[in-house]
């Protein structure tokens, strides 16, 4: 896939524990997973109606590019592209020719949990 057809920058966070050493208090925060290039796009109103349709909150897609650190991603992380936060909405979708090129991820658009450190 060439560089050109991915021209945004996206971080993918992951929510995280951590114990304090000295306290033992456990505290929870979202925390940079990685950053790739990739293309967000929203969805057109066809999609986003058969979305609704299966009770999802789609709105975007966002194609990154394969990567053995990409193939970790999973639903219970989180994009932030330019300020705004995205729920990744199932689980991500490989290229459909060799299953080795791109990652599709469905995104729906943050909701106040998503958005803020717990």
């Amino acid at each position: 896939m060439k560089a050109g057809k991915l021209p945004h920058r996206i971080r993918i966070e992951t929510f995280i524990e951590t114990q304090d050493k000295k306290t033992g208090r456990i505290t929870k925060q979202w925390s940079e997973f990685t950053t790739v290039w990739g293309k967000l796009e929203p969805l057109s109103t066809k999609d986003i109606l058969q979305a609704q349709a299966i009770n999802s909150k789609m709105t975007a897609r966002c194609k990154i590019r394969f990567s053995s650190k990409a193939n970790q991603i999973d639903s219970t992380m989180r994009v932030l592209f330019r300020g705004k936060y995205w729920k990744i909405d199932g689980e991500p979708m490989p290229d459909n020719e060799s299953g080795l090129e791109w990652l599709t991820l469905n995104l729906a658009e943050g909701e106040s949990l998503w958005q803020q450190s717990n």
